[in-house]
């Protein structure tokens, strides 16, 4: 059987829609800036809102840990809460003394 030539053009298009693709996915699997997550500091994790450090051994497992510090130091709404307040008081320390 003889082998189909490959259109180079064809190739590049089938090229460039992977990449697309691959891209795409790589964006929707990637943590929100806005979602808490863990952040690889060295041979531990951290809390990507409070820099928590949860090191390699812990147990029974990162994700659990994680978890809990969620629940405990994080609880719904509270992040936007307080990068709320805080920026209100950066505004109103910038505005005080004019």
């Amino acid at each position: 059987m003889a082998q189909k030539k490959i259109d180079p053009k064809e190739q590049a298009r089938k090229d460039r829609i992977a990449a697309a693709k691959m891209k795409q996915m790589a964006e929707a699997t990637k943590p929100s800036r806005r979602e808490p997550h863990l952040i690889a500091d060295g041979n531990q994790q951290r809390c990507s809102v409070c820099g928590y450090p949860f090191p390699a051994d812990v147990h029974p497992s990162m994700s659990v840990a994680f978890a809990a510090h969620l629940r405990k130091a994080h609880q719904p709404g509270q992040t936007t809460e307080d990068s709320n307040q805080a920026a209100l008081r950066i505004v109103r320390e910038a505005t005080e003394n004019k």
